[in-house]
C-alpha cells in the first residue's frame, strides 16, 4: 500500500483498536477511589512494550513520563499515564512510532553537540550542500526537521506494511496530530501560501493531506517530486532520506531567496516615485507586508502567532485552532508531542516493580458456559524484593521494610524484637521445611539412576563384535539390542490457599510441606517444581479480586530464594479457588513441557464469591468444573485438606471440588505425603 493511501480518508476499521483487547469497563484512566490502579498501570505499559517489541523485532522498553524522563536517547519509549478513552489509541500508535525510531533510525548522526559538529553536518557538507562551511545553526536544524518528516514517513510505511495488524493505532495516531479538520480548511481555503520557510513547511508537513495543492507555493510541485512519497520505500536509510531532506532544503531555501530578492526589487522606488508602504506583497497575501519580514533563517519550530493571514477567509477561531493545530504538529516532528500524566519516583518504582514481576490482570468467566460475566485475577509471576515493597500488604508485617534495607532481619532476631516474631516463625517453618526436604529427597535420587538391559545373540538388531567369529559357523544370531528405563519427567505446581482462614499453624504447615518437596525435587533430575500462593487483594479498588502469586519456580530460582524470602509470605485477602485455578490454567499447562504434570492443592476451606461473578454463583460447582477441565487437559490433582487439629467436621464439600483426588492428611508428616505423591506417580505410569 502506498504511504498516501492511509492518508486520504480511507480507513479499514470502524472501532477502536484497543477495543479488541480492552473490556467495556477496563478504566483507562487508571484511576481507583485512593489513586493509582498500579496494577493496571503496569500491565497497559506491558501490553505496548509488547507491541512495540513484536513490531521492531527489539526489545525496547517503555516507560510512564517521569520527573528525569527523557525523549531523546534513542533507547527507550516514553508514555503518558492519562490514557483515557480518546488519547489510548494514538498513544500506543505514538508508542509504536517511536519505537520504529528507535529500531530503523540511526540516532549516531545526531550525536555529537551542536548540529554543525555532528555527523549529520558532514554528510551535508560532503554532498556539497554547505561549500563555504557558512550554514548556520538555524540551516542545520531546518534540514534536521526535513530529515525528520521525510524519516517519519520512511518508517511509518514500512511499519505499516510490515505490520498491518496495527494500522489502526497508526490511523488513530495521525488522525490526531495530522488529521485536524482545521487543517483541512486552511489547506482547501489557501492559506499559509506566501513564500516564506514558515509556509513552505507547513505545506510539507501536510503533504499526505488529501487536500494539499501543490500550485499552493512556487517550488512545492518540484519538492512533491523529489520527496516522491509514493516511492519512499526507495529510501532504505536515514542518510538516504538525509539527502533528500538536503535537496528539498536547497529548493526552498532558492524559492524564498528569489521571492525576498523580487520583493525587494519591487520596493525600490520607481522613475522618481516615492516608496509606498505595503507595496510588493508575494504570492496570495494581501499586500500588508506580511511577507516581508525577516524569515530568511526561520526554524520551522518559530511560533505560529504572527504566522497566519489577518485578511484569512477563516474565522478568528478556526485562526485559533490552527495555530495550534500548527504548534502540534511541529511538536510531533521535533519528538516534543505532550505526554500528559506523570508518574513520580516512588509511584514509577511501584509500576516497575509490578511490571518487572511480569503481573498480568487476566479475565475469568464465571458463567456456567464460560462466555460471560468475566472478572479480574491478578496473576504475579515472580516473587521479587520489589513486589514485597510494592504490594505490602499480601505479605507479613513490615516485610518491605525487610527487604529495603530499612529494617535489618538479623539484628532484630538477636535483638529479640516484638515485630519479627511472626517471620521468625515462617522462617522455622521454612527451615523445616527444607530439612524434611532433604531426607525426602536422598530416596528420590533412585531416579537419577538409568536401568539398563542388554540382550544378545538376536537376530535382528545392532552387530554385537564379540560374535562376529561366529558367522563362519552358520550362527547368524549375532546381534544385540540395549534398552534403557528413565523416569519419566514430572512438573509439579503447588497451589497454597493464601486466605485468611489459613492464618497461622495450618499457613505454616502448607509452606513446609510444599518447600519439602521443592527441596526434595532440587536434589534429583527431571522434576520441576512451582509453588504459587492464592487469596484476594484489593489495592486496585473496593472490590476484591482474585490474586495469585508465583513464589518459586525450579526453572529459573534456586533453594536459596525460598531461604531468603519465604519468610514474607502471609495470608492475603479471601479465598478465590475455582477462579484463581482458571487464571493460571494455561500456564501450568505451557509450563510443563508436555512432561507428566501434576497440580498439588493445599486448602482449609470452601471458596467465596468473587465481586462481579455471574448471578448465581456457586464457587464449589466452579472450582468442581475447573478441576474437571483441568484433568482433561492430562493435569494429574492432588488436593490436601489442611486441619489445624487433624479432623474434618463436613468433607463433603471438598470431595465435591476434588473428587477422588481429595486427600485428609497431615501435610507436616512427609511419609503420608510421599505416600500419596508415589501414588500418583504409580496412576500415572499406569
Amino acid at each position: 500500500m502506498s504511504i498516501l493511501g492511509k492518508f486520504d480518508g480511507k480507513r479499514y476499521y470502524s472501532k477502536s483498536a484497543s477495543s479488541w483487547w480492552l473490556n467495556d469497563d477496563f478504566d483507562t484512566d487508571f484511576k481507583r477511589g485512593d489513586g493509582i490502579d498500579y496494577t493496571k498501570l503496569a500491565a497497559t505499559q506491558r501490553a505496548i512494550a509488547n507491541f512495540v517489541n513484536i513490531v521492531t523485532g527489539k526489545s525496547i522498553p517503555v516507560v510512564f513520563q517521569s520527573a528525569d524522563a527523557s525523549y531523546t536517547d534513542g533507547e527507550s519509549v516514553v508514555i503518558g499515564t492519562k490514557l483515557d478513552d480518546k488519547n489510548f489509541d494514538p498513544a500506543v500508535g505514538l508508542a509504536l512510532h517511536e519505537g520504529s525510531h528507535i529500531a530503523l533510525t540511526d540516532f549516531n548522526m545526531f550525536k555529537g553537540g551542536m548540529l554543525s559538529s555532528t555527523q549529520m553536518a558532514q554528510i551535508v557538507r560532503l554532498n556539497g550542500y554547505d561549500p563555504d562551511m557558512t550554514m548556520s545553526h538555524k540551516d542545520f536544524s531546518i534540514i534536521k526537521d526535513l530529515l525528520n518528516w521525510i524519516e517519519d514517513r520512511r518508517i511509518d510505511l514500512y511499519i505499516y506494511t510490515n505490520a498491518p495488524g496495527y494500522r489502526m493505532y497508526y490511523e488513530a495516531m495521525y488522525d490526531r496530530y495530522f488529521n485536524d479538520k482545521v487543517i483541512d480548511k486552511a489547506l482547501n481555503a489557501n492559506e499559509k501560501c506566501e513564500e516564506t520557510w514558515e509556509d513552505y513547511m507547513f505545506h510539507i508537513i501536510n503533504l499526505t493531506n488529501p487536500n494539499r495543492n501543490l500550485k499552493s507555493l512556487a517550488a512545492l510541485q518540484e519538492i512533491w517530486n523529489v520527496i516522491d512519497l509514493r516511492n519512499i520505500q526507495r529510501l532504505q536509510s536515514t542518510e538516504d532520506a538525509l539527502l533528500v531532506a538536503c535537496k528539498v532544503y536547497k529548493l526552498v531555501k532558492d524559492a524564498v531567496a528569489e521571492a525576498e530578492a523580487e520583493k525587494q526589487e519591487n520596493a525600490k522606488p520607481q522613475d522618481g516615485d516615492e516608496p509606498q508602504q505595503g507595496a510588493g506583497g508575494m504570492g496570495q497575501g494581501d499586500g500588508d507586508g506580511h511577507g516581508g519580514d525577516d524569515r530568511d533563517g526561520d526554524s520551522s519550530a518559530e511560533a505560529t502567532e504572527g504566522g497566519i493571514d489577518s485578511g484569512s477567509s477563516l474565522s478568528a477561531n478556526d485562526l485559533k485552532k490552527l495555530s495550534k493545530a500548527i504548534e502540534k504538529q511541529r511538536d510531533f516532528l521535533k519528538g516534543d508531542n505532550k505526554k500528559t500524566g506523570r508518574l513520580n519516583k516512588t509511584q514509577a518504582s511501584i509500576v516497575n516493580a509490578i511490571r518487572e514481576s511480569g503481573t498480568e490482570v487476566r479475565q475469568v468467566a464465571t458463567n456456567e458456559s464460560g462466555t460471560a460475566n468475566f472478572v479480574d485475577a491478578i496473576v504475579i509471576k515472580k516473587l521479587t524484593a520489589g513486589i514485597i515493597a510494592a504490594m505490602p500488604h499480601l505479605f507479613g508485617s513490615r516485610s518491605n521494610d525487610y527487604v529495603s534495607g530499612k529494617l535489618n532481619y538479623a539484628a532484630d532476631v538477636a535483638s529479640e524484637q516484638h515485630r519479627v516474631k511472626h517471620l521468625q516463625r515462617m522462617d522455622a517453618s521454612v527451615t523445616q521445611g527444607i530439612i524434611l526436604g532433604k531426607t525426602l529427597g536422598r530416596k528420590l535420587q533412585l531416579r537419577n539412576a538409568d536401568r539398563t538391559l542388554k540382550t544378545t545373540r538376536l537376530q535382528a538388531g545392532k552387530i554385537d563384535r564379540r560374535l562376529i567369529s561366529q558367522l563362519g559357523y552358520d550362527n547368524a544370531n549375532v546381534f544385540h539390542r540395549i534398552v534403557t528405563d528413565r523416569y519419566k519427567n514430572y512438573f509439579i505446581h503447588i497451589s497454597i490457599d493464601a486466605s485468611g482462614s489459613m492464618s497461622g499453624n495450618k499457613f505454616r504447615n502448607a509452606i513446609m510441606s510444599a518447600v519439602a518437596i521443592a527441596q526434595a525435587a532440587s536434589m534429583t533430575t527431571g522434576i520441576r517444581v512451582q509453588i504459587s500462593l492464592r487469596g484476594t487483594e484489593s489495592s486496585s479498588g473496593n472490590r476484591e479480586k482474585p490474586a495469585t502469586l508465583y513464589a518459586y519456580d525450579s526453572a529459573h530460582d534456586k533453594i536459596s530464594k525460598i531461604r531468603n524470602y519465604f519468610k514474607y509470605l502471609d495470608v492475603f485477602g479471601c479465598t478465590p479457588e475455582g477462579v484463581a485455578f482458571k487464571s493460571i490454567e494455561q500456564d501450568i499447562k505451557r509450563d510443563a513441557k508436555g512432561d507428566e504434570c501434576i497440580f498439588i492443592n493445599y486448602s482449609d476451606g470452601y471458596p467465596t464469591d468473587p465481586s462481579g461473578a455471574a448471578p448465581g454463583y456457586d464457587g464449589i460447582q466452579f472450582t468442581r468444573r475447573v478441576i474437571n477441565g483441568f484433568r482433561e487437559l492430562g493435569i494429574n490433582v492432588i488436593s490436601y485438606f489442611i486441619s489445624e487439629s487433624g479432623g474434618v467436621l463436613n468433607t463433603t464439600p471438598f470431595r465435591t471440588m476434588y473428587g477422588q483426588d481429595a486427600k485428609f492428611i497431615d501435610p507436616k508428616n512427609m511419609q503420608e505425603v510421599a505416600r500419596t505423591l508415589n501414588s500418583k506417580f504409580l496412576e500415572i505410569a499406569k
